[in-house]
């Protein structure tokens, strides 16, 4: 039987329930208003310091009328960034946003050549391309760039002497550099250059040996294609190079691992919100099953850490060389409007059953350097340590030493 409920209480429920939406409603917006008023007085401060230093700055400094405003605003940014603590954040000009993408997806522009200041106002090379034109010009890493088309790059800003490497395709320029005392001068093209992330080779008995330089987009793609041809070889062990790879874009690494591992999860990150998602999930569809060793160094880092540690973590590779990085975070990059962006650490990777190694890397299963003054780059394959212990490890007829502690 229904109740009726009389007028007089149904207009006190009424005017109850306006007054609770009413004080709740307050409260979150009381509660937003005094969020950002705290907000902006905690950089108050810091804003007045601005215009007081501004103030001396104006009126004192003999050179103030040549400053510029976008200098003093990017140093601003950077000196913000720097302060958040995260030291693999980082504030990107438009040129240099424009590149990480280019890099990320393993196409770039312009005459083959990574430079980076060097302190003294010129750049030195840090990478050369191969086959680009720099490379085919005999460009090598280590040159200083002391003039790019007839300038001295001590004129320039370095953003613009770093823009007149990358320039229009199909367009010339000249450098002049300088090597071991002697001034060299070079005329070269610009064209886009596809990034070679990946090389592979068959070596004795059905070794296969893989080198993973970084990751990008094609170089899933490239993985496929050395790791086919060396199964159509009769691939019986396989030898994975990732030694001064520093990392890249983790994109690649599910498809390359769906290659070489069961159906598992191979690592989770967790995020600034404390939710957990799966990062790399493998679902065995053609793993090659062979026995794997992962060659390692300091220079072993972020995806590159992930991968190697992913195979140990399953008992399908053992890890050869030293003590890798340790970098378990992930960055996120945000654009802006203007085209620059910021990059920040936005996760931690958690692998599937390590421990973690943030800040701390991975300890090889055998712990081997190289000879006494050689270099990745420089030290031939015969003398190559870390490269001849996996041969012996992988090579079917010998039988594996113990790991070294």
């Amino acid at each position: 039987m229904n109740k009726r409920i009389p007028l007089g209480v149904a207009i006190s429920l009424i005017a109850i329930g306006c007054a609770i939406t009413f004080v709740l409603t307050w409260t979150v917006s009381l509660n937003i208003y005094n969020s950002k008023i705290s907000s902006a007085d905690k950089y108050e401060g810091v804003y007045e310091k601005l215009r007081e230093i501004d103030a001396v700055v104006k009126n004192n400094y003999i050179d103030a009328a040549s400053i510029k405003t976008e200098s003093i605003e990017s140093g601003m940014i950077n000196g913000y960034v720097s302060g958040i603590g995260d030291k693999y954040a980082s504030y990107l000009q438009p040129n240099s946003y424009y590149e990480l993408q280019q890099n990320s997806g393993g196409v770039v522009s312009g005459a083959g050549i990574v430079a980076k200041a060097d302190g003294s106002g010129y750049l030195v090379v840090t990478n050369v391309y191969k086959n680009s034109s720099a490379y085919l010009n005999g460009v090598k890493v280590g040159d200083v760039i002391t003039e790019i088309d007839g300038k001295n790059l001590l004129s320039m800003e370095e953003d613009a002497a770093l823009d007149k490497i990358s320039g229009e395709i199909g367009s010339k320029l000249t450098m002049k550099l300088l090597r071991d005392g002697e001034e060299i001068s070079v005329s070269l093209i610009r064209q886009q250059i596809d990034i070679e992330s990946v090389t592979g080779e068959m070596l004795d008995n059905g070794v296969g040996y893989i080198r993973i330089t970084t990751f990008n987009e094609k170089t899933a793609e490239q993985f496929a294609g050395a790791l086919n041809s060396l199964v159509d070889k009769g691939l019986k062990a396989l030898i994975l190079d990732v030694r001064g790879n520093g990392g890249g874009v983790i994109a690649p690494l599910k498809s390359m691992l769906n290659r070489l591992l069961p159906a598992c999860v191979a690592a989770v990150a967790e995020y600034a919100n404390g939710i957990r998602k799966t990062l790399i999930e493998t679902d065995s569809v053609s793993n090659v099953g062979v026995p794997m060793a992962v060659l390692v160094d300091g220079g072993t880092a972020s995806a590159a850490e992930i991968f190697a540690v992913a195979l140990r973590d399953e008992g399908k590779a053992v890890l050869i060389g030293t003590q890798t990085y340790g970098k378990a975070v992930l960055q996120g990059t945000y654009s802006f409007p203007d085209g620059s962006a910021l990059t920040i650490s936005n996760a931690k990777v958690v692998p599937s059953k390590s421990e973690p190694y943030d800040g701390i890397g991975l300890k090889p299963d055998y712990v081997t350097a190289l000879p006494t003054g050689a270099t990745l780059d420089s030290v031939s394959r015969e003398n190559d340590s870390q490269l001849q212990k996996a041969i012996e490890i992988m090579t079917p007829a010998a039988p594996p030493t113990e790991p070294v502690d």
